[in-house]
């Protein structure tokens, strides 16, 4: 901590304190002592139900159709009473949900954890593998889909029961429709559960590798949603005035939610926050430029999210002007830090918009470090403050700590970590002692902010010298007409790894290998300049996330 930081630590200190609203005590749990929220609440199903207040309020506005709150937890009810007392669901039965994002998506959502079930969000971009691995894994009871799913899940399995969202020919699958139609129960259906429960299986991102499922309970999940009311609080106490000016705004609360719901920071960051609060959402099938800058435009839109990739996308497109970031409040990425040209682009095409940034992760339920205001703007390549729910320890290669400011492996524990990773009916791979490797590269500066440098696995060793991939990647973003970058290790006899780099650029722009290789020579150490540039026509390989697929990039372009 510092003098400049000192204002945000005291501001922790105030709101974590004993009887304060964020009060911090250390619980037990199978792991070991772990820091908590006091209040959060002790099931998934009983934090949502704060969004029944918000009755009249628009909750979803999806492709021209609106849905109230009234509208959203009356086919959440419907669907409770008909999982419990048609479908036979039971307390910790595992219920998939594999579709793109839409309203059904939460509902199925919202009523598998209000009856006590565990929620399985597949990763729904049309890749038969992983679906339908997903359904191997979780050992699912029924399924939620849509008919472009229902395709893939009929090869894998013919008799798992199926509530297709839209149709189906097949008289043995349940047409969503039908359940909507069935009588409202008298009084919401919220089934008992303990807090250490489970209540998602959430599938890793799978960047490389097989996917694993990643298990949290009520406990997990709760303690990351106050996480994310924590921030707001932080936020208002060190930004009162910019705060108290979009709390004088006549304009309400909306919420640009594009990114996949099956993933963590759509689910948690955007879904579930806005539904307790009573926030509206503009929610898009699918990340589309055109019809995100139709709706940031026509819908007066105040809070964007999302990967820097697709903030990027909307920020450097020229039709996005002033009457797009006329409403803007905030805007904000999540990832290993914010690209130098994202952060640019907040300060000249976003407005008076607060700006943000953070990580974490599926395995934390995106809980790890996050700041939004004058922080961000003053220290943009930082992933900022770690939270008060997360210890760090940053090791080397053999598990010992490295010294304090030094980059190393990030380990955490945390309220809001998994339980364990999930596979074939079975837990496995549970956190040590509570501890839990995240595969990150980072440290902790001396003003108290979390850095990332990259990924273990990523990290590039030329001549003993350790080389982050994304200190090339930001610096290449800022290349005259550089629309995408990949940075990788090439083996090499003598220096172990080189650095290559695939390039796809504007249309408009030209380069050569010479000039790349130049300009990272004005800006970066000469062990870090790329020996080896490929440019392409082509997309990068990205994840549903939008995250490098730098495994299967190198074996396209490298072999």
């Amino acid at each position: 901590m510092s003098d400049y930081t000192k204002p945000y630590f005291d501001a922790v200190a105030q709101l974590t304190a004993p009887t304060a609203p964020f009060e911090v005590e250390t619980v037990d749990v199978a792991g070991g002592p772990l820091k908590a929220f006091k209040n959060a609440e002790r099931s998934l199903g009983a934090f949502l139900a704060a969004g029944r207040n918000h009755d009249a309020s628009l909750f979803l506005q999806y492709q021209g159709e609106d849905w109230t709150y009234g509208a959203f937890f009356k086919a959440v009810d419907q669907a409770c009473d008909w999982l419990v007392n048609e479908a036979q669901i039971q307390k910790g039965d595992p219920i998939a949900i594999a579709m793109r994002n839409r309203p059904e998506w939460l509902v199925a959502f919202v009523a598998t954890v209000t009856i006590g079930a565990v929620a399985v969000p597949l990763n729904s971009w049309g890749k038969a593998q992983e679906l339908t691995q997903g359904l191997e894994d979780s050992k699912a009871k029924l399924v939620f889909c849509d008919s472009d799913r229902l395709t893939f899940i009929r090869e894998l399995n013919a008799e798992l029961p199926a509530v297709v969202v839209d149709s189906s020919d097949n008289p043995q699958d349940t047409v969503l429709s039908e359940i909507r139609q069935r009588p409202v129960p008298n009084e919401p259906l919220l089934v008992e559960v303990d807090r250490h429960d489970p209540a998602i299986l959430m599938f890793t991102s799978g960047t490389s590798g097989r996917p694993k499922g990643a298990l949290l309970s009520h406990f997990n999940c709760c303690q990351a949603l106050m996480n994310v009311e924590f921030i707001g609080a932080g936020t208002y106490m060190t930004n009162m005035e910019e705060m108290n000016k979009q709390l004088a705004s006549p304009t309400l609360p909306k919420t640009l939610l594009a990114v996949p719901l099956f993933h963590i920071s759509g689910l948690l960051s955007q879904a579930l926050i806005n539904l307790r609060h009573g926030r509206a959402l503009y929610m898009m099938y699918k990340w589309d430029i055109q019809e995100a800058l139709r709706i940031v435009k026509e819908e007066q839109i105040t809070v964007l999210m999302g990967a820097p990739v697709m903030l990027l996308e909307l920020l450097k497109n020229q039709a996005f002007s002033d009457e797009h970031a006329a409403h803007l409040t905030n805007v904000s990425a999540g990832g290993a830090a914010t690209p130098e040209l994202l952060s640019e682009l907040y300060a000249t095409k976003t407005g008076t918009a607060m700006s943000g940034g953070g990580w974490g992760m599926t395995e934390t339920m995106g809980s790890g470090a996050a700041f939004t205001g004058r922080y961000f703007a003053a220290r943009p390549t930082a992933s900022g403050f770690p939270s008060p729910i997360v210890e760090f320890s940053f090791r080397d290669e053999n598990g010992d700590e490295v010294p304090s400011g030094e980059p190393g492996e990030i380990w955490l524990r945390s309220s809001a970590a998994i339980q364990g990773y999930f596979s074939g009916g079975k837990e496995s791979d549970k956190p040590i002692d509570g501890w839990m490797g995240t595969g990150d590269i980072g440290y902790i500066s001396d003003e108290g902010f979390l850095y990332i440098c990259g990924r273990v696995k990523d990290m590039i060793i030329r001549g003993g010298e350790n080389i982050y991939p994304s200190e090339i990647e930001a610096c290449l973003l800022e290349y005259p007409g550089c629309e995408e970058v990949a940075v990788v290790g090439i083996e090499h006899d003598t220096w172990g790894e080189e650095v290559g780099v695939v390039m796809k650029l504007q249309a408009s722009a030209t380069a050569d290998a010479d000039a790349i290789k130049s300009f990272c020579k004005a800006e970066l150490a000469g062990y870090k300049v790329p020996e080896h540039v490929v440019f392409t026509d082509e997309p990068l390989a990205r994840n549903a996330l939008k995250k490098l697929l730098k495994a299967a990039i190198k074996e396209r372009y490298f072999g």
